[in-house]
């Protein structure tokens, strides 16, 4: 995943409302169970709203600041649906890193030279 584009989205209808989606997103065991993310991937939680939507940040172990670009994002959303299940949305997308306007620092002090 290189760009905005790459992103992967995936939709259902669950036959669980939002409030027991939300535990099996949140809880470590529960959410061990089906997402199985491997031994060296870290997740931490970037924002959460209760029962609707939640981020985690991905990355595998041992990354340093370096390849933060590599990163990428898993976004959950959850909507109740009218039959009491949830309607979920999951986007697992590139973390975009901002570039700071002065970053070519380096090479306007080599032109000056």
């Amino acid at each position: 995943m290189t760009s905005e584009t790459d992103a992967l989205v995936f939709e259902c209808s669950l036959n669980a409302p939002p409030e027991k989606v939300w535990r099996a997103l949140t809880i470590p065991e529960y959410l061990s169970r089906w997402l199985k993310p491997a031994d060296d991937i870290e997740l931490a939680v970037v924002t959460a709203e209760e029962n609707k939507s939640l981020t985690y940040r991905w990355r595998e172990a041992g990354q340093g600041a370096v390849t933060d670009a590599e990163d990428s994002l898993v976004t959950f959303e959850l909507t109740p649906n009218d039959d009491g299940g949830t309607w979920f949305k999951l986007t697992h997308a590139p973390m975009i890193v901002p570039v700071a306007a002065n970053s070519n620092c380096v090479n306007a002090l080599l032109m000056a030279a």
